[in-house]
């Protein structure tokens, strides 16, 4: 991948930066660092980056985390661009990192909005399913939020602004915009919503399925159970959504597309960090993402041994200090968490009778390979 033209340098982690990027048929592709919460933190994430595309229509790729709508207006002025020129904004997935700030410049374009045919009810308030949901009050994509309470509550405004968006153009897999030379690849996993988008056959915006440096944490697979009943009729038979798993299937989808290698791969975080660009080949990443998964279920089977081990013993054995801070032990429950889900659809753990935080294995280490076939 050709280093992006830098209009901006904005700060050493990439925030407030702008870059450009054109492709062979001489379309501009603009980059826009907006800042992200957990910036200057000890385990920094680094901004969202948010694409706009100067097609034949103009397109958004992402919105950035709520609460920064003057920063991404202030980003815009700084490619000769304003907020009327957008004619439609794509969402990655459901996260407020990425459409923190879609209801309001939704509102200031009069932009049309796409997104997976599964975004609408991840958006949407589903108080009637209630069974085994810590948050019924919120929309589908937070209902098992384990936030401080500070946090979720700074989101309220949020959840009802976004609720009461309508995905105008619902795309699903393989489906494209030959107008536009834009498709879609379907990318769950992560969330259940996720879409990677490539434009004219040799640039893909991977939001966060395909991150440079770190990787995005899987969902969990028992999140379909309780999310069953608000999915859209054709995801309630099987679980193809959630969990890592899935995941790790969507990988392999995108380290096998036919455009391989992409003249540019655009990610959601951490494009440019510590001063420096992190230039990605998105199906060689994704393989290097897999194998990382199938070496930390290594790692956690290691930790486990032969004898019963709680869900917080694996945490302060496999992760360091530093990302046990603040929320980051709860990111790490969850990472575990996820593991430990396809060990248990593998026949290598089980969960101690009448405990659902305590594992035991069994001897088996299965996982490994069926993780590793997708290699």
């Amino acid at each position: 991948m050709k280093t992006p033209d830098i209009i901006v340098k904005g700060k050493d982690n990439g925030e407030g930066m702008v870059i450009r990027h054109k492709t062979s048929r001489g379309t501009d592709v603009f980059g826009l660092a907006v800042p992200n919460i957990y910036a200057h933190a000890d385990w920094d994430l680094g901004p969202t980056w948010c694409y706009l595309i100067a097609g034949r229509k103009t397109t958004l790729v992402d919105t950035g985390r709520l609460g920064n709508f003057g920063i991404f207006s202030s980003l815009l002025k700084c490619i000769d661009k304003k907020l009327s020129d957008i004619d439609r904004v794509i969402i990655t997935h459901s996260h407020e990192d990425h459409d923190g700030n879609v209801a309001e410049i939704l509102a200031a374009a009069q932009a049309e909005l796409l997104a997976h045919e599964v975004y609408q009810p991840m958006i949407s308030y589903h108080q009637y399913a209630s069974y085994g949901v810590p948050h019924p009050e919120f929309p589908g994509s937070c209902r098992l939020c384990r936030m401080p309470e500070q946090v979720y509550k700074d989101c309220l405004p949020y959840h009802r602004s976004r609720s009461l968006l309508k995905v105008d153009v619902a795309v699903r897999d393989n489906w494209s915009l030959p107008g536009d030379d834009l498709s879609f690849i379907f990318s769950p996993g992560h969330t259940a919503d996720s879409i990677c988008i490539v434009l004219e056959d040799e640039v893909i915006f991977t939001g966060d399925t395909v991150l440079p440096e770190i990787t995005a944490q899987p969902s969990l697979a028992f999140i379909f159970k309780i999310n069953n009943q608000i999915l859209p009729e054709k995801y309630r038979k099987t679980n193809d959504i959630y969990g890592l798993m899935n995941f790790i299937k969507s990988l392999s989808k995108i380290a096998g597309l036919r455009s391989q290698p992409f003249a540019a791969s655009f990610p959601g975080h951490r494009l440019f960090y510590e001063g420096r660009f992190n230039l990605l080949d998105a199906g060689e990443r994704a393989r290097v993402i897999i194998g990382f998964h199938v070496e930390r279920c290594r790692n956690i089977l290691e930790i486990i041994g032969d004898s019963p081990a709680s869900i917080e013993e694996i945490v302060v054995k496999h992760f360091p200090p530093s990302r046990l801070t603040g929320m980051g032990k709860t990111l790490a429950e969850n990472e575990v968490k996820a593991h430990l889900e396809v060990m248990k659809d593998s026949g290598d753990i089980a969960w101690k009778r009448g405990s659902r935080d305590i594992v035991e294995p069994t001897g088996s280490r299965n996982c490994l390979d069926v993780m590793g076939s997708f290699l």
